[in-house]
C-alpha cells in the first residue's frame, strides 16, 4: 500500500508542478473570469457537476476547499451541537468541533467528501490542518484524516492548506502545500494589511523549500495595492507559487 500511495502521490503531484497561474475563490465565478487561471480552489457547495465540467473542458483544474476541523454553520451541516468546541473568534459560523467525535468523522466522509467527487473536481484543499496549533491532542486523529482522504482518492490531487507543526508527517501525502501570509500579514482587529519583514519569513521560506514540494502562496493585500507585485516577486524568487487577494476570497484578481 505504501509503495503504491508513494508512485500514485508522485503521479498526482506532476499534474500540478508545472502550474505557474492559479487563484482562490470562495464566491461564485464563471469560467470565462478566470481565463489564464490553471488552476482554482472553489467552494464545491455553490456549484454544479456541470459548472465543474466546464472549467476542465477549459483545461482548468478544480481543487475542492474542505475544511476538516470547523462546524460550519452556512454548509447547514446536519451535526449534534455536542460536538462543538468553541468558536473561532475571527470567522463568523465558523466553530472548532471534536475531530475524534464518530459524527464529524462520518461528516466528512460519508457527506462532504462524496458530494465533492460526485462533482468531478480534481482534488481537495484541505483546511484547518492548523488546529493542531490549538488542540495538540487532535495531531494523530488529523494525520490519520489525512492519510485516509489520500488512500481512498488516490487519483486525486490533495493539497494541504499551512499545516506547519505537521509539514514532515504529510508530506508524504500532500501532492502540494499552500501557505496563506507567508509574506503578507492581516490584522483581524484593526482590519489592515502589512508586509512582513525579512526576518518574519526567512526561516519558513528555508523549511518550506526542503520539502521537495510544490508550494502556493496565498498572501493578503487590500485591492489595487501596488505592493502586490513585490510580494509576487519574492514568492517567485523563492520558486513558489503566488496568488495575492483580499482576506474575503470573494472575487478573481490578477
Amino acid at each position: 500500500m505504501i509503495c503504491l500511495l508513494t508512485i500514485s502521490s508522485i503521479s498526482q503531484a506532476q499534474k500540478i508542478d508545472h502550474i505557474k497561474k492559479y487563484a482562490v475563490c470562495y464566491a461564485k465565478i464563471t469560467p470565462q473570469e478566470t481565463s489564464g487561471f490553471e488552476l482554482l480552489i472553489l467552494d464545491p457547495d455553490i456549484y454544479t457537476k456541470d459548472e465543474i465540467l466546464d472549467f476542465k473542458k477549459r483545461g482548468v483544474k478544480t481543487i475542492a476547499y474542505l475544511n476538516i476541523a470547523e462546524f460550519e454553520t452556512y454548509r447547514k451541516p446536519a451535526l449534534p451541537e455536542s460536538i462543538i468546541i468553541s468558536k473561532n473568534p475571527l470567522w463568523e459560523g465558523h466553530f472548532y468541533v471534536d475531530i475524534n467525535s464518530r459524527a464529524w468523522e462520518d461528516y466528512i466522509f460519508f457527506d462532504r467528501i462524496p458530494k465533492i467527487i460526485s462533482k468531478e473536481f480534481d482534488g481537495f484543499f484541505i483546511d484547518m490542518v492548523d488546529i493542531v496549533s490549538i488542540f495538540p491532542n487532535f495531531e494523530d486523529k488529523i494525520i490519520d484524516y489525512i492519510k485516509r482522504i489520500k488512500i481512498q482518492n488516490d487519483d486525486k490531487i490533495l493539497i494541504i492548506n499551512n499545516g506547519w507543526v505537521l509539514l514532515d508527517t504529510l508530506k508524504s501525502f500532500a501532492d502540494a502545500f499552500l501557505i496563506e501570509g507567508l509574506f503578507t500579514r492581516y490584522d483581524f482587529k484593526t482590519k489592515r494589511y502589512f508586509v512582513r519583514f525579512e526576518k518574519e519569513y526567512k526561516d519558513r521560506v528555508e523549511i518550506l523549500k526542503k520539502l521537495g514540494k510544490k508550494i502556493f502562496t496565498l498572501d493578503f493585500l487590500p485591492e489595487n495595492d501596488k505592493r502586490k507585485y513585490f510580494v509576487k516577486s519574492l514568492s517567485l524568487k523563492y520558486g513558489f507559487t503566488p496568488y495575492i487577494s483580499t482576506i474575503e476570497l470573494n472575487k478573481i484578481y490578477r
